[in-house]
């Protein structure tokens, strides 16, 4: 099997691994993410990420209820009866757009998501470093030292002062929502591309909020409803941490250039400097 940048399968899937999961359609491969998903009629073929993520994640979502506030895809059995198949996990398809803003309608689709998964037990994976992101987030949460040389330090010291304890119970979240929120008319919001994290759930809004600003643009009146999640200050601060320290990851887990990974890291100060201006005062009130 032939593993990408990113560890994972990157052998596309043939026409005989679509009609394993009762699709008679080519695979097609999807634009954007890690480029390893493949649309094959009304199922979406993506990389197992080992037998056992790839079992894990399908039978969760195999389990969860509907919900009439988000969309999510739910796993397709082969006919041989596995989750896996040629590597690929199938998953139905879903309908829609990345379309920036729209935060209300976003936020109500997190908050609906991640109460369907409020009740799953943690995987044994996501206490781990055993991603780039799953070792940036304890970092985070001061579960893993940080040491990643001055530079990055030089950012984080921007974000530590503003930290207070923070103590919330943590579950099951999305740690990667911005770029997979679709939106389609006259439909909930729908969730994709599930990147778990063990973290309070509003850790996955205030991620939100500080790609919105970075990556997205958002402007200050945009973004007022992210100031109805309690803790929305604390949660945010990390969110930025998270962000960078990822991209340190990056240059172990990946060989990522270091001027790349610093110029990627830097961009957040914009998420920064909106904190500053809109999130210290209260934590300065308290």
């Amino acid at each position: 099997m032939k593993l990408d940048f990113y560890g994972v399968n990157a052998t596309p899937p043939t026409i005989a691994t679509a009609e394993a999961f009762g699709s008679s359609v080519e695979p097609v491969r999807l634009a954007g993410g890690q480029g390893t998903t493949y649309r094959a009629g009304e199922i979406v073929l993506k990389p197992a990420e080992g037998d056992d993520g790839g079992a894990w994640a399908a039978e969760l979502f195999d389990s969860l209820p509907e919900s009439a506030d988000v969309r999510f895809a739910r796993p397709i059995k082969s006919v041989r009866g596995s989750w896996i198949h040629d590597g690929y996990v199938a998953w139905s398809f879903l309908s829609g757009d990345h379309i920036k803003g729209q935060y209300g309608d976003k936020l109500k689709a997190s908050r609906a998501f991640h109460s369907l998964l409020s009740n799953a037990p943690k995987p044994l994976f996501v206490g781990s470093a055993s991603s780039s992101w799953l070792a940036a987030d304890l970092v985070v949460w001061q579960k893993r030292e940080f040491d990643y040389g001055p530079e990055f330090a030089e950012l984080i010291s921007q974000i530590t002062p503003y930290l207070k304890p923070y103590d919330a119970p943590s579950q099951l979240i999305h740690g990667d929502l911005s770029g997979n929120l679709l939106v389609a008319d006259g439909l909930p919001v729908a969730v994709i591309d599930f990147s778990p994290a063990w973290a309070p759930s509003g850790f996955a809004e205030g991620i939100m909020l500080v790609d919105a600003i970075t990556w997205e643009d958002a402007q200050h009146e945009d973004l007022k409803v992210f100031e109805e999640i309690p803790d929305i200050d604390q949660l945010a601060w990390r969110g930025v941490f998270r962000r960078i320290a990822e991209q340190a990851e990056h240059i172990t887990w990946f060989d990522k250039d270091k001027d790349q990974a610093l110029q990627e890291a830097r961009a957040f100060e914009k998420a920064i400097a909106y904190l500053k201006a809109n999130f210290a005062y209260i934590v300065n009130s308290r």
